[in-house]
């Protein structure tokens, strides 16, 4: 089974591998030595075995190393305050760019709505129900993006793309490509269900959709009639919280 994780929890098992660090990563993060075993897990097809980390963790995690783990490069913030008894990070190797780019500094603070919704089953469609239920942390990619927007995974039919209980974070502007991952709003008997899936294509009489696991009695592929589809908006960014 592929880990949406795997290249984070390579970088964990590397950084704890120097004897005592795992222990000393426990103290200071509050995470039990079991978790962090099972955090680190890459091979284990037992989910006694392996788990995914949460966004609060990665970050602990990074502000005790004094590193930015690989996918969070851009999560300057979390270094502020980092544990001064960390291992020494790895120094950043020296752009060798003329006119290297300059960095931006996100705020910490900014949020963008979470939408609540109505799980709906089949297929792992699901209503959304237009309130926001919370607010959640802004990627830098969705900083000022009017009409951003997450939602949290219900059930496992994205499995092992997503995951139950993962947010995803949406760009409802930007241009969506076939293997882009999406929120669609299909328009279904006067209802407007929504559905996390995979991009395949669309014609002028179709849009076609795949989904990773698909229950008893459902297929990979789904297809939708082009003039019931009210929406696809490109998801940007997905993570446990």
């Amino acid at each position: 089974m592929s880990d949406p994780q795997y290249e984070l929890k390579q970088w964990l098992a590397e950084k704890v591998a120097a004897r005592g660090v795992a222990s000393k990563l426990a103290e200071a993060t509050g995470m039990s030595n079991d978790k962090i075993t099972r955090s680190k897990e890459l091979h284990s097809d037992d989910p006694k075995k392996r788990r995914q980390i949460s966004l609060q963790e990665i970050e602990a995690m990074a502000k005790f190393f004094g590193e930015l783990p690989p996918g969070f490069e851009q999560m300057t913030n979390w270094l502020q305050g980092s544990s001064p008894n960390a291992p020494v990070a790895r120094p950043m190797p020296k752009p060798n760019a003329s006119f290297p780019p300059r960095w931006q500094s996100f705020p910490g603070d900014t949020s963008i709505p979470l939408r609540g919704h109505i799980s709906a089953g089949k297929n792992g469609r699901f209503i959304m129900n237009g309130q926001d239920i919370a607010q959640v942390f802004c990627p830098p990619g969705l900083e000022g993006v009017e009409g951003a927007y997450a939602v949290q995974v219900d059930g496992r039919s994205g499995e092992p793309r997503f995951f139950h209980g993962e947010t995803a974070w949406v760009n409802p502007h930007l241009k969506v490509r076939q293997g882009d991952d999406v929120v669609v709003q299909v328009v279904e008997d006067d209802e407007v269900y929504s559905y996390l899936k995979r991009y395949e294509s669309r014609s002028t009489d179709l849009v076609r959709l795949y989904q990773y696991n698909p229950g008893e009695g459902e297929q990979h592929e789904l297809e939708f009639p082009a003039d019931k589809v009210f929406s696809v908006h490109k998801v940007v960014f997905h993570a446990m919280l």
